[in-house]
Parts: structure tokens; C-alpha cells; sequence
């Protein structure tokens, strides 16, 4: 009895199942037919890229100055062993005037022998006769004739000069410019120097058994100076070693 039922239970699903399958094989397919949708976007005026100014150009800021060495031979002394300077093509005029023009103690600074000779510094010699001791008024030979007997002159010859620096190395070592009136007209600064015409000879009508020696001795002069290396110092008194004599020295016998 039961078989029987289920038989008949799986003949009726069966017929169920081929009664849907046929449905379904016949029913149309639902395709909703959608409506082409494309929105029409504005259309926005077309910007062309702007043109920026150019920006201006940074100026070239100039290299910085090259180290100045006071202690380096200016080129008026190059191709000399000479503490100073009579003549120089590289004179900063405009900075000395500048200089002394913004200094209002510049005449208290500044002092001058406006005229020096041997009628007032060298006492009972003319200035004539200071004049021709020079060099070839001398023989300069330690065992020549002349230097034994001797005739009128120094015992120990020199060279008298009456001169205008432009530059000087000072007492330390350092080179300056000298104000002269190359830069400030009708101020000038002389000095008298006298160098030694045979340094280390013999001294005239001396014998040689004494040993005596012709040594040049110096003088420590103040003149109104500049520093080309530091313009901001403006104008100043600077300390200046100079050849003031030549002496006889005789050393102690051993």
C-alpha cells in the first residue's frame, strides 16, 4: 500500500516538474527596453593658459675683495729692498681725500718741517758741503790713499736725501700710504734721511787693526698715514723706522 503511494507521489511530482519546465520554456523573457539616457553637459569656454611675467633677474652681487695682506710689498716696491715708496702709480687719491675730508681733527694731526737742510740739523757743515759728500766725492777702498790721509768728508760716508714718501712700511711690519699733497694739494710731509754709502767698511782714516765698521742707525718718525687695507680707518699717525745716520763703531778687542 505504501509502495503504491509513493509511486503515485513520484508520478505527480514528475508531472509537476515537466508542467513548470514547459512554463518556463514558453514565457516570454522580460527585457525592459531602457531609454538611451546621455545628458548634454554645458560646454565651458575654453581658457588659454595664462602668460605670467617673467620675474626680474636677481642682480650678480659682486665677488667678494681679495684678501689684502698689509704686510705684502706694494708693486711700487717690488723690485726693491727699500722700506718705501718715492713714487706710485697705484696712490688711492680719492680714498685719502675722502678719508680726510670727513675728518674734522685732520690738522691736528698733520706737521711738517716745510724746509730742512743741513743748517739745521747737522751742526758746523753747510748745506753745500752736505750736498757734494755724496758718492762719488768718496773713494770708498778701505787701503786706498785717500781714505788714510782723508780730506774733507765724514768718517763714515752717506747719502743725504730730503724726500716726500708715498708709501712706508711702518715700525710693525705693515706697508701704509703716506699723506702727501698728491692727494691734499699744499700739505706735504719730508723727511731727511741718510744712508750709509759702504755699510760694514771701514771707517775712513781709521788703521785697520781697530776693526771699525760704518753702521747705518735709524730714526722712528710719525707721519699722517692711510691704510689701504682698512679704508674705514681714515687718517691716522703712523710710526715709521728711517735711516737717520751712518756712525763709526769700533768694537771691543778680544
Amino acid at each position: 500500500m505504501s509502495l503504491a503511494v509513493a509511486i503515485l507521489l513520484f508520478c505527480a511530482v514528475g508531472a509537476w516538474a515537466e508542467d513548470l519546465a514547459a512554463e518556463e520554456q514558453y514565457r516570454p523573457a522580460y527585457k525592459p527596453e531602457y531609454p538611451s539616457y546621455q545628458p548634454a553637459y554645458p560646454s565651458y569656454p575654453s581658457y588659454s593658459k595664462p602668460a605670467y611675467p617673467s620675474y626680474p633677474s636677481y642682480p650678480s652681487y659682486p665677488a667678494y675683495p681679495k684678501y689684502c695682506d698689509p704686510k705684502a710689498a706694494p708693486k711700487c716696491a717690488e723690485n726693491s729692498t727699500g722700506h718705501w715708496c718715492l713714487t706710485d702709480e697705484e696712490y688711492p687719491v680719492y680714498e685719502v681725500k675722502y678719508a680726510i675730508d670727513y675728518d674734522p681733527l685732520v690738522l691736528k694731526k698733520y706737521a711738517d718741517v716745510a724746509d730742512q737742510s743741513a743748517k739745521d740739523l747737522v751742526d758746523g757743515v753747510s748745506k753745500e758741503q752736505e750736498e757734494k759728500f755724496d758718492y762719488s766725492f768718496y773713494k770708498g777702498k778701505q787701503f786706498d790713499e785717500g781714505n788714510w790721509v782723508g780730506g774733507e768728508g765724514f768718517i763714515c760716508p752717506s747719502d743725504v736725501a730730503y724726500s716726500r714718501p708715498l708709501r712706508a712700511k711702518n715700525t710693525a711690519g705693515e706697508w701704509r700710504v703716506i699723506v702727501q699733497d698728491i692727494a691734499w694739494p699744499t700739505y706735504t710731509q719730508t723727511q731727511r734721511t741718510e744712508t750709509c754709502l759702504f755699510p760694514e767698511a771701514a771707517c775712513r782714516t781709521l788703521a785697520p787693526c781697530h776693526f771699525s765698521k760704518c753702521l747705518q742707525k735709524h730714526t722712528v718718525h710719525r707721519m699722517l698715514s692711510f691704510d689701504p687695507c682698512d679704508e674705514r680707518r681714515g687718517v691716522f699717525i703712523d710710526t715709521y723706522k728711517l735711516p737717520s745716520a751712518c756712525s763709526c763703531h769700533i768694537p771691543v778687542k778680544a
